[in-house]
């Protein structure tokens, strides 16, 4: 197949930005299974809503609003959603606070 030299700029002003959207999403760090315990986490739908902090591979860590799903005496796990559809991870449970819904 050929390359359309016609819109060759536009086509691949439209690439740059897509790599540079996709480079762009943060990726949430997780706590390692070690970590939880021995207590079971135990588990809810729906996730009793909270404020958490979130670290970031690549950035700093921040405060966002999410939905508790499940815990124990050390760990929490959180979800919320984002661009590209819902996340999740394990952060420690100092890290959570519940916020008014």
């Amino acid at each position: 197949m050929t390359k359309n030299r016609r819109y060759e700029a536009h086509y691949d002003a439209l690439n740059d930005m897509r790599i540079e959207e996709a480079a762009s999403v943060l990726t949430p760090t997780t706590l390692p299974v070690q970590a939880y315990g021995r207590q079971t986490i135990e588990w809810t739908r729906p996730g009793v809503p909270v404020w958490a902090w979130i670290s970031w591979a690549d950035g700093a860590a921040t405060r966002i609003p999410a939905e508790a799903t499940g815990w124990n005496d050390r760990v929490v796990c959180v979800e919320w959603e984002a661009r590209g559809g819902r996340r999740s991870c394990i952060v420690w449970r100092n890290a959570v606070s519940r916020r008014a819904q």
